[in-house]
Formats: C-alpha cells, sequence, structure tokens
C-alpha cells in the first residue's frame, strides 16, 4: 500500500485569488457604493424629524383594492405601481395622475417593529372618478397566466372607508426599497408610539399611506375612530390565524441581497 500525503496531493496546486488590481477595484466600488446608499437615506428622510399632527382628517370614499396576505409592508411601492399599469390607458401621459387617488391600508400592526402582515392597495375615490373603478373591475374579467405573479391574480374587491379624525404626519419618500424601509422602521413606529399614547384603550391602530412620487412625499393617517371600519369585514388581527405566522416572515436574505446590490453596484450579490 503506497501513501500519498496532503502536501504531494496538493503540490504545485496554486489557491485561486484575485489580483491586486481586482481587490482594489473591488474596493473602489464598495467605497462607491457605500457613499451612493448614504446618500439615498439621506434624501429618503434619514434626518428628517417624524412631525405628528393631531388634526388630520382622512379623505374617505369608495375604496377598490386588493387584499394582500403575509406581506412585507416595504411591497407597497411595488403593489403601486401595479395599480398604475392596471389604471393607464393610451390617453394619459403621465401616470402620476393616479398618485393621489391611490392608498394602502395596513392592518395588523401591533408592535413598533411590525413590517409584514395583511395590507389593502387601492384606489379611493367618489362618484366623480367612477371611470376607473370600471377600469379595475374590467382587470378582473381579464384571464391571467398561470405563470403571472399571484398578486396580479387577486381580484380586485370594492369597500368604503370612512372619513374620520386622524393623526397625521408628512414624510419624504424616494419610490425606492431605501425609502420603504426608512417609513417601516423610522415613520410606523413614531406612529404606533404616538398612538400608543393617544388612542383610547382597546381601539385598534391602523395606518393608511398615499405617496405623491412628484412631490417626493408621502403622507400617513392614523384613524383616531372607528378603526374598525377600515378592515371591511375582515376579521382583527387577535381573530386571523395567519398573524403568528408573519411575525418570522421578514426576508432578511432579500433585505440583505437589495442592499448588497447597492453597496458594490450590482458587483457582489
Amino acid at each position: 500500500m503506497v501513501g500519498v500525503s496532503y502536501h504531494e496531493l496538493t503540490v504545485g496546486a496554486k489557491t485561486e485569488r484575485h489580483s491586486a488590481g481586482e481587490r482594489k477595484q473591488f474596493l473602489v466600488i464598495c467605497v462607491v457604493g457605500v457613499a451612493i446608499l448614504m446618500n439615498s437615506f439621506v434624501n429618503a428622510g434619514l434626518f428628517e424629524p417624524v412631525d405628528i399632527k393631531n388634526d388630520g382628517i382622512y379623505p374617505g370614499g369608495e375604496y377598490i383594492h386588493k387584499y394582500l396576505e403575509h406581506k412585507d409592508y416595504a411591497s407597497t411601492g411595488g403593489m403601486f405601481r401595479k395599480l398604475r399599469e392596471d389604471l393607464h390607458s393610451t390617453e394619459d401621459k403621465d401616470d402620476s395622475i393616479y398618485d393621489g387617488d391611490m392608498f394602502a391600508v395596513y392592518v395588523d400592526i401591533l408592535g413598533p417593529s411590525a413590517g409584514v402582515g395583511r395590507f389593502f392597495s387601492g384606489i379611493l375615490i367618489d362618484e366623480s372618478k367612477a371611470a376607473l373603478k370600471q377600469k379595475l373591475l374590467e382587470e378582473n374579467m381579464k384571464k391571467k397566466d398561470k405563470d403571472a405573479p399571484s398578486v396580479d391574480k387577486l381580484q380586485y374587491e370594492i369597500g368604503d372607508l370612512p372619513s374620520v379624525r386622524c393623526a397625521v404626519v408628512k414624510f419624504p419618500s424616494t419610490d425606492g426599497f431605501v425609502s420603504a424601509l426608512l417609513h417601516n422602521y423610522k415613520v410606523f413606529p413614531a406612529l404606533y408610539a404616538y398612538a400608543k399614547k393617544n388612542l383610547p384603550e382597546g381601539h385598534k391602530f391602523i395606518i393608511s399611506t398615499t405617496c405623491n412620487r412628484e412631490k417626493q412625499m408621502c403622507t400617513h393617517y392614523v384613524p383616531m375612530i372607528e378603526q374598525e371600519k377600515f378592515l371591511m369585514g375582515h376579521p382583527d388581527t387577535k381573530d386571523y390565524e395567519g398573524h403568528a405566522q408573519d411575525q418570522v416572515n421578514v426576508d432578511l436574505k432579500l433585505l440583505v441581497k437589495d442592499i448588497k446590490k447597492v453597496v458594490t453596484l450590482g458587483y457582489w450579490v
């Protein structure tokens, strides 16, 4: 029997290693990426105060929406983009005309760090905009590709949201994932703390958000009364069986991947 040592097996083998030039290039990319990321956070409101007012009025109206479960609230921007696609027509020169009608309603926030749960995404309109309602309902009749994303297959539903007194805050928005992170983990916790202090005991905490891309601003409403009407017939969080799953459903791998993509300009993902 002939013995062969590890040294003999690996002699002459070279461990692949990046050249000095490649390492320097990667370092430069990371430095630039970090600078871009920091600039994105600053533009998205990193140092902006969350100035909550107690004199807001929620507009209310007919709400044509999709009901989403087990979704990261940061995906609201993607749902708004889908809404604009479904509303857009060749006669419209700019799809930003719909921004003022689009609202999301988050119903499962039980703590300052909640980022996953149920929410509604749709348009809040009055009778003068019945054509927009019809356009979305027509989307329900279209045959969806079997490989289409699951949210595309959800039906638009019709509900009503009340016009009520609200706490309200305006906060910058850049319509990107950095902005979504700041809204989830800076604005929402501040609103939760405000509601915990000011809502009567037993009243549900709900946030409804609308964003204007032209003004680069989102407006967040916290209804101070009639919160149960914002559920539109769906169960309260304490009665919702899927809530326990949402507490461990944050996709940290996807979040880290997105941050790496920004920091390394797509060089390392």
